[in-house]
């Protein structure tokens, strides 16, 4: 049987390579990449567009570029090419030698593989000029190379009928690019200094789109974009030039952040599955730090102290787990493996001085830093120094950081780990490589990286490592924001102390006049009356200030009740509110279930009582009994939690909670062979204390469902404890709260971080967060607003927590 070769028509190939290039802005860009490939240390984008002037249909004079005189330049003073490179790798269509051999001779890894990049050619013209004189080449001997594109769309050829023309010339580079450009002052100046004793010069004629000026401008900004920032240090330098506008651009300046907020720099290494970190922190202005809160962080630890917020940087190292709080297994180290080693750098730039928030700020100047952000802003990824678009464009926010704002959205003072950062205020570099993350792979039209488990675990890791920042500010700003919170409640004691003085003052002062009218003189008080008139005005002033107090408590609960409302619901849904009226018709319909049994006892004949079916009957009544008494249990205690009056706070008593408690858990408990044991030292106690009872709900709530996590986490068979041990000690109430479950995941190595938001060791097989990071996070809201405090201890197993509110007086 004969075989027979396919044939590729030259169409065809034309079509395969103009896929990959869809704009002549990608082209121009890929052209660039192959200057970097070929370790250029300088590359040259010339622009010669002459234009036409011509009229409109109202007599106003505009430009139209002509396409068929327009060039385009792309030089550069890279390793250039031998005439045998030319025909062996430059002539193939799809050749796989940066693919092979992707390091090059500097060291660069290249950024091209698919060996279409000559096709970028054809996008941009129909005719192409080359001149390269290769580093291998002794002398000044180099290759000329000239295509003429159209003849790939004759139909009739086959794709091995095409061909270009190639013949050696003696060559000096710098003297054929001013004899190009004509000698064009700025330009002989700007290549003056410029080595080529090697190097490549194309030239691309009669262009087939039409340069405007916003095409131009375009070109450039996109280049600013592409090439390699300043923080990587690579010697690879850009110029663009137009010809037609000679004061127009220039040398492509990258991002270089140098006013920043925050800076920090995370080094991942895949193989030992650690994360290095370093932090440089430029927020604060030292000075006015220690003039305004002179005495705040010199009790602090290490990095919160202030010798460490004086020297700006400090560095640090995790392990992965840690940074992710996620338990390692044999799968998901495969997953952070598959990853690779990368590095991130990220900028925080606030746009606003923020003065209002009282924090000790550096002075900004809002308009650079938005210039700025507008030009180099976003979190950007860059394969072997060049970027993957469109990761960090306008309104890209492809790590949904805006989202996170969203969840989150309170102050960066007010509680640690609470805030998260606006993408708008954001820049990072994070440097990726074909050698080191092979499975970060692009999508067949290079427009973005495929979507698989790599690319998620990538974006898991990066927002872990974002939120290391975010923490570390609130850490810094939670102590001058809780200052700034008791200085305005030591004012607003001033401020009573001094309305109450004035007013007892007051009424003392008129009821010694009105006894001076009545009495018809002055009367001149003797020593005893003086001490008695000052008592008098203490007495007034005491309740002056408990009214004035009392006001004011009334006001501040006015704004507490919608954020307690909202907590609660975060506890037990939105959907027990919006569907209370059916849930009452499911509680009462499981009531039904009881009368079962009887009905069916009722109605079976005696004779088959002892039969298999009805002990199988009566089995299934029990379990629907059971299920019944769950339900009406559920129901039950989330209708009762958010009962009005439990939104109003008031006298509160903790022994009344807790056997309310006890009550609304029982079945659940039963059901888990739970034992809830509570130590009431306080049900003989008097004491004054107020709160909401919904408050409370969430923080016994969160903490028991916690509890029956931990022992559904057991491996072995053990009794299930729960211990509340309540006390009144040096005028505090303190309530001990204990489980002998698992106890805290290991993950947590500084226990406190239970508390931030969404921090839970909860999570699927690829490290999405299953928990909603919520729980813990409530339980400290509640205690802070209620003036209370939260303290983790160490039972030999299990889980124990200390809480402890204070009293009124």
């Amino acid at each position: 049987m004969a075989k027979i070769p396919f044939k590729v028509s030259a169409r065809a190939g034309k079509l395969f390579g103009r896929e990959n290039f869809s704009n002549p802005e990608g082209a121009i860009i890929e052209l660039v990449k192959n200057s970097y490939d070929a370790d250029a240390k300088n590359c040259f984008v010339f622009f010669d567009i002459p234009t036409i002037k011509k009229r409109d249909s109202d007599g106003n004079e505009f430009e139209i570029p002509l396409k068929e005189k327009s060039i385009l330049y792309i030089i550069d003073n890279g390793e250039g090419m031998t005439a045998q490179v030319i025909k062996e790798h430059w002539m193939q269509i799809g050749t796989g030698n940066k693919e092979k051999d992707f390091i090059s001779d500097d060291k660069r890894t290249k950024t091209g593989a698919k060996g279409i990049g000559r096709f970028a050619l054809d996008r941009l013209g129909f005719e192409t000029e080359m001149w390269t004189l290769s580093k291998k080449t002794k002398g000044e001997t180099g290759s000329y190379w000239k295509m003429d594109w159209n003849q790939f769309d004759e139909s009739d050829k086959a794709i091995s009928e095409i061909e270009a023309d190639l013949e050696p010339i003696e060559l000096d580079l710098k003297l054929k690019i001013k004899t190009l450009i004509q000698n064009d002052l700025l330009i002989s100046k700007v290549i003056e200094n410029i080595n080529f004793d090697r190097g490549t010069i194309i030239k691309i004629s009669n262009l087939k789109d039409e340069w405007f000026n916003d095409e131009t401008k375009s070109v450039f900004k996109s280049l600013e974009a592409l090439i390699p920032p300043k923080e990587l240090n690579i010697p690879f330098e850009v110029y663009f030039k137009h010809i037609q506008q000679s004061k127009e651009y220039g040398k492509v300046e990258t991002a270089f952040f140098n006013d920043f907020d925050y800076k920090l720099k995370a080094t991942y290494n895949a193989d030992t599955l650690n994360v290095d970190f370093e932090i440089t922190r430029n927020e604060i202005d030292i000075k006015s730090l220690k003039k305004n809160y002179p005495d705040i962080f010199k009790t602090k630890n290490y990095p919160y102290d202030l010798e460490t917020l004086e020297k700006k940087t400090f560095s640090y190292s995790k392990s992965i787990d840690k940074v992710l709080d996620w338990g390692l297994n044999d799968l998901n180290k495969k997953l952070l493996k598959d990853v690779g080693s990368f590095e991130f750098t990220f900028f925080y730039l606030k746009q606003l001085n923020s003065l209002k928030e009282g924090y000790p700020y550096k002075t900004i100047v809002p308009s650079e830093r938005k210039s700025t952000l507008e030009r180099f802003g976003g979190v950007k990824i860059y394969r072997d120094s060049f970027r993957v678009r469109p990761y960090g464009d306008p309104n890209n926010d492809w790590l949904r950081l805006g989202f996170r704002v969203a969840q989150s959205p309170a102050g960066p003072g007010q509680r640690i780990g609470d805030w998260r950062v606006r993408p708008e205020s954001t820049a990072g570099i994070i440097t990726i490589s074909r050698g080191t993350n092979p499975l970060l792979i692009d999508k067949s039209d290079r427009g973005a990286l495929q979507e698989n488990d790599a690319f998620d675990t990538f974006k898991l890791i990066l927002t872990r490592i974002i939120l290391e920042f975010e923490v570390d500010r609130t850490k810094v700003l939670n102590p001058l924001y809780l200052e700034q919170k008791r200085r305005m409640i030591d004012l607003k004691e001033k401020e009573i102390q001094k309305r109450a003085e004035a007013l007892a003052n007051k009424i003392v002062a008129e009821r010694n006049r009105v006894e001076e009218s009545l009495y018809g003189k002055k009367v001149k008080p003797d020593l005893f009356q003086e001490k008695k008139e000052e008592e008098e005005k203490k007495s007034y002033e005491e309740a002056f200030k408990d009214t004035f107090k009392a006001i004011d408590d009334e006001r501040v609960d006015q704004q507490n009740r919608e954020i307690v409302q909202v907590r609660s619901l975060a506890s037990l849904g939105l959907v027990v509110s919006s569907f209370a009226h059916e849930l009452k018709e499911i509680k009462d319909n499981a009531y039904e279930v009881k009368e079962l049994e009887g009905i069916f006892k009722s109605i079976v004949p005696k004779e088959i009582k002892n039969s298999i079916e009805y002990k199988d009957g009566i089995e299934i009544i029990d379990l629907l009994d059971e299920n019944s008494n769950k339900i009406i249990h559920w129901i039950d205690y989330a209708l009762t939690t958010i009962k009005k009056d439990k939104r109003t706070r008031g006298e509160f008593e903790f022994s009344i909670f807790f056997k309310s408690l006890n009550e609304s858990w029982i079945r659940i408990f039963k059901k888990r062979d739970i034992q809830l044991n509570i130590i009431d030292n306080l049900e003989k106690e008097s004491y004054n204390f107020r709160a909401f009872e919904m408050d409370m709900s969430t923080i016994f709530t969160n903490l028991i469902n916690n509890s029956i996590d931990s022992f559904n986490n057991l491996n072995e068979t053990q009794e299930r404890i729960i211990d509340v041990i309540l006390s009144l000690k040096d005028k505090n109430i303190e309530i001990i709260y204990s489980d002998n479950g698992v106890g805290l995941d290991e993950v947590f190595e500084n226990k406190d971080e239970i508390f931030l938001p969404f921090k839970t060791a909860k999570r699927d097989r690829k490290g999405k967060e299953i928990g909603t990071g919520l729980g813990m996070y409530l339980v400290k809201s509640v205690i802070d607003d209620n003036n209370g405090t939260i303290d983790i201890l160490e039972p030999e197993k299990g889980f124990s927590v200390l809480i402890s509110f204070p009293i009124r007086k």
